[in-house]
């Protein structure tokens, strides 16, 4: 599983590079079967993560397999992506990070609008969970709901939190996080424009949705996917010449 290792790491480099994470917190995980996970642990942030910081952890916590030398503590908050991972299997991979655009928006317990052409890729994806903030996303009663909504969209909005975005694989979860990021800050930059007394329109729905079906047409993620790899090899460098030397 060193292949998917990397590809976690990778994933968090980029959302550091980006700008979407804060301090060391998020996670990122993926599904392998049997009831486990691949998971970053605590202390790492995503700008420094490596392929040792990755455990392999059950649904409910429990750590299987670490690197030898590293601490494979993990805080409860692990417990957003095992509920999340068994009450949703089609979610192979989960990312959760506190993206500050996003954020801010989340603030406004309202779904963001779609302006621009890249936002009609997440046209009814997206979903808010919890009216309130009421603690950390660490207890079965607060994630359970989060859970249940995404087995019918792939991103989820955490009040005054951050986001979660799912996907069949390590690029679209991460992908879909830029693109929400990107989002919010569109709709962010609206209301800016509305409070000077201008009126941008946004893209109707039905036009939205015809514009994600022609998009899904064009491969655009796989390319997308390299070019931010290519990135990463020449601002992070110590993440490709470095690989995990085993498991304990």
């Amino acid at each position: 599983m060193a292949d998917l290792r990397q590809e976690i790491c990778c994933a968090a480099r980029i959302l550091y590079r980006a700008g979407l994470s804060a301090g060391n917190a998020g996670h990122i995980s993926i599904s392998v079967g049997d009831g486990r996970m691949l998971v970053n642990r605590f202390g790492p942030s995503f700008a420094t993560l490596s392929a040792r910081d990755i455990l392999t952890v059950t649904f409910d916590g429990r750590v299987l397999e670490h690197a030898p030398g590293v601490s494979p503590y993990v805080n409860d908050t692990i417990a957003l992506h095992g509920i999340i991972h068994r009450e949703v299997p089609q979610a192979t991979v989960v990312v959760h990070t506190h993206p500050p655009a996003t954020t801010t928006w989340s603030t406004l317990r309202k779904l963001p609008e779609v302006y621009d052409q890249e936002s009609c890729i997440l046209a009814d994806e997206i979903v808010i969970v919890e009216e309130e903030y009421e603690g950390l996303a660490s207890k079965e009663e607060r994630v359970l709901p989060l859970a249940r909504k995404l087995a019918d969209h792939r991103i989820a909005l955490l009040p005054n939190h951050g986001a979660v975005t799912t996907g069949p694989n390590v690029q679209a979860a991460t992908i879909f996080m830029l693109l929400l990021e990107g989002m919010a800050g569109r709709n962010l930059a609206v209301t800016t424009l509305r409070a000077a007394g201008l009126a941008p329109q946004p893209i109707r729905p039905e036009f939205a949705l015809v514009a994600k079906r022609e998009i899904a047409r064009i491969p655009f993620a796989e390319p997308l996917w390299q070019d931010l790899n290519t990135r990463l090899q020449q601002t992070d460098p110590d993440l490709f010449a470095h690989r995990v030397q085993g498991v304990a």
